[in-house]
């Protein structure tokens, strides 16, 4: 078996622990051309989603004859389903591996909106004893909180949000009941969803049935006290219209860290929208845990693969 490894994020976890398995038949590509140069030979890519772009995408698309299982990198595989993979190539995902890092960023920027941490810190590098912002400070106890997508990232967010008193709905496809969630809608009552909520998190996947999913119209649905937080895609969001919300009081926070494009451009209008906080697309960042996560669970499908296994998080284009 040849495979090959293209990676940023737990690189050096991944060859080290693919490599234990594979030894010389692992190729290790820094670049979209040695990319290229490898994959008329491989059986099996390790590639993160983020990098299933431009000449890399290219490469693997007009290269990959032989290719028979693609795993990313990562719990999001909208640029593989934008761009498509060879041929009967199977495709899986991390699974789980980023729920805890990405669950947590999702908590920690609504909260950083509700208790109103960047103030606070803007009073420190002052070194100012300011308590105006208290004023405006509330908690998750007793809201409502819509999360919106329900898989492995969704149900951690519901976790926390559930074990910091919020009333949890859960939106998935169907609405399915799960135990992770108070209640559950399908995804054709979001307006329904978005109307009852004080909190929403989304953890969608981008689609064209989410593509500016938030746009001015579904922006005018929300509560006026809703915060709003995206650790998804920013696609699912009109940047613009998210402005206009936030300027105008239609909502009255937003954590994002995602955007669209990435990075936001300096000149963006978002920067300056009021009560917004926004990180540089990091959710998932947690240090070992998360390259740990993400190499343990890469190795467990390989292995499954070499043992002619079912694959685990098996994903549809």
């Amino acid at each position: 078996m040849r495979a090959v490894l293209y990676a940023t994020l737990a690189k050096a976890e991944l060859s080290a622990k693919l490599g234990a398995i594979l030894g010389p038949d692992l190729k290790i590509v820094d670049n979209a051309e040695a990319l290229a140069a490898e994959m008329p030979e491989a059986d099996a890519l390790f590639m993160g989603d983020m990098l299933y772009v431009g000449k890399a995408a290219e490469a693997v698309l007009k290269n990959g004859n032989k290719l028979k299982w693609l795993q990313i990198l990562t719990a999001g595989y909208d640029h593989a389903k934008e761009l498509g993979v060879p041929n009967g190539a199977q495709v899986t995902n991390v699974g789980d591996a980023l729920a805890p890092g990405v669950g947590l960023h999702a908590v920690s920027l609504l909260l950083a909106v509700q208790r109103q941490v960047p103030a606070f810190v803007k009073n420190q590098y002052k070194h100012g004893w300011d308590r105006s912002a208290a004023a405006k400070m509330i908690t998750p106890i007793g809201q409502t909180a819509a999360v919106l997508g329900f898989g492995h990232i969704g149900k951690e967010i519901a976790r926390l949000m559930r074990a910091l008193g919020s009333h949890v709905i859960g939106l998935s496809r169907t609405g399915a009941a799960d135990p992770g969630a108070d209640e559950m809608m399908p995804f054709g009552k979001i307006d329904e969803v978005v109307k009852r909520a004080d909190t929403i998190l989304i953890s969608l996947p981008l689609d064209s049935a989410t593509h500016h999913l938030f746009n001015a119209r579904l922006l005018g649905l929300c509560k006026k006290n809703a915060i709003i937080v995206n650790i998804a895609r920013g696609g699912i969001i009109d940047q613009i219209a998210l402005t206009e919300a936030l300027k105008n009081g239609t909502i009255a926070g937003a954590g994002i860290d995602v955007t669209s494009p990435e990075p936001l451009p300096p000149e963006h209008p978002l920067w300056d929208a009021p009560n917004i906080y926004i990180s540089p697309h990091c959710a998932g960042a947690a240090g070992a845990l998360t390259t740990n996560r993400i190499s343990d669970n890469a190795v467990a499908n390989l292995k499954r693969y070499l043992a002619k296994e079912p694959l685990q998080d098996v994903v549809k284009l």
